[in-house]
């Protein structure tokens, strides 16, 4: 089948789909400024497989909790026709899918101005329809990651985005709220995160950081539109490089502040897709970097008491730009540290985790502790660093 790729209004390119949801090719280019970021090679040609894993990764992740229940729910679907069936509509970014003859109107249907179904977000949390009939016309088909987690409309029309943790501690959504409240407390523009509770299950909430103007490009996709050089081998500068040729705004400055708050939580979880860029999608103009958010796999959240001491015990670790010690090397700039804000940092976080649950005392004491370690190591390490800058004269 052939379906139309849209940028909000604007015709992008005619692409050949097969009957469940796979990109067989592109069949015509319109506007090539509009194709996703990623997707073209240096000599400006569309890459169709770059553009294949963009649209297939635009689903909902296989390894995400009760995906096999859900899918077997909705009638043995998969995330390939889930993107089909819902044009690939999204509240993260403004593309999406129309048939060739509809042409209808992106402030029709879009998820920013216009209703939509939480019946699939819900199901994720076990919360079924007797008559098993879902509206799939809905934000939760295009929620990537694999946590749990639905889209909901709130009263004054605000999109919140809903997230549970893993068992047995649960801890992801404390941990995101956590981080905020560090982000907060040393100015760094961050996502707001709240707490609230399903069945004594904790459930972080936060609201949606895109508008109907501004859309999320990934840092994966931004990293992608130059071919990495062999001969640097430098994940940080090449990311610099892409981020300088289109412009962003404050990449250093959020960078510094990235691997400083992250240092400090123990979030060996940071990768290329839970940071990015935000940018106007009419104008393609205006690119600056999205404020922090996607922390909750830190803090040893999913640890024994026991584990959760320092140094950290040897364990399999996702690396963005280095590991997290490494990385404190890369950062630049520590004038903007002010330490002492974070001064009852580990008691304000003891009593946010004594709030789950799950998570008893014990291990909400030794994370407190941690957390005040960390944040004395950093402050010693960003007085050193200005100390050395002070007798530079610079």
């Amino acid at each position: 089948m052939i379906k139309l790729l849209k940028h909000k209004d604007i015709d992008v390119a005619l692409i050949e789909l097969s009957n469940m949801g796979i990109v067989l090719s592109v069949k015509d280019i319109f506007n090539k400024e509009h194709l996703p970021l990623s997707c073209i090679r240096k000599n400006g040609v569309l890459d169709d497989g770059r553009f294949g894993k963009w649209w297939s990764e635009r689903g909902i992740s296989e390894n995400r909790k009760e995906y096999g229940m859900v899918m077997r729910e909705l009638g043995s679907l998969d995330r390939d026709r889930l993107l089909l069936i819902s044009d690939g509509l999204s509240l993260s970014d403004h593309y999406w899918m129309d048939t060739v003859t509809a042409r209808r109107k992106w402030k029709d249907i879009n998820f920013y101005e216009n209703k939509f179904d939480n019946s699939l977000g819900r199901l994720f949390f076990g919360i079924k329809k007797q008559n098993k009939k879902y509206n799939l016309n809905s934000p939760d088909v295009t929620s990537s990651g694999n946590l749990r987690k639905r889209w909901e409309i709130r009263d004054d029309g605000k999109r919140i985005l809903i997230k549970s943790g893993n068992r047995p501690y649960m801890q992801e959504p404390v941990n995101e709220v956590i981080a905020a409240n560090i982000c907060k407390k040393l100015k760094i523009p961050h996502v707001s995160y709240y707490i609230d509770f399903r069945k004594d299950e904790p459930r972080s909430n936060c609201i949606n950081m895109t508008d109907i103007n501004n859309e999320l490009v990934h840092a994966i996709d931004v990293y992608n539109i130059f071919e990495p050089s062999y001969t640097e081998n430098n994940i940080l500068k090449h990311f610099i490089k892409c981020t300088t040729a289109l412009n962003v705004k404050n990449c250093h400055e959020t960078l510094d502040k990235m691997m400083v708050l992250d240092y400090i939580m123990l979030n060996h979880d940071r990768h290329f897709a839970n940071f990015g860029v935000l940018r106007n999608s009419e104008k393609l103009n205006n690119y600056r970097m999205a404020p922090n958010y996607d922390t909750g796999s830190s803090l040893f959240f999913e640890d024994s008491v026991a584990m959760i001491r320092l140094p950290e015990y040897a364990k399999s670790r996702k690396i963005c730009f280095d590991t997290l010690e490494k990385q404190l090397k890369l950062v630049r700039d520590w004038n903007w540290l002010d330490i002492s804000a974070l001064k009852d940092i580990g008691k304000d976080s003891k009593d946010l985790l004594m709030e789950i649950p799950s998570v008893e005392k014990k291990r909400a004491e030794s994370l407190s502790q941690i957390i005040e370690k960390r944040v004395a190591e950093i402050g010693i390490i960003a007085q050193r660093k200005q100390e050395k800058i002070g007798k530079s004269g610079r």
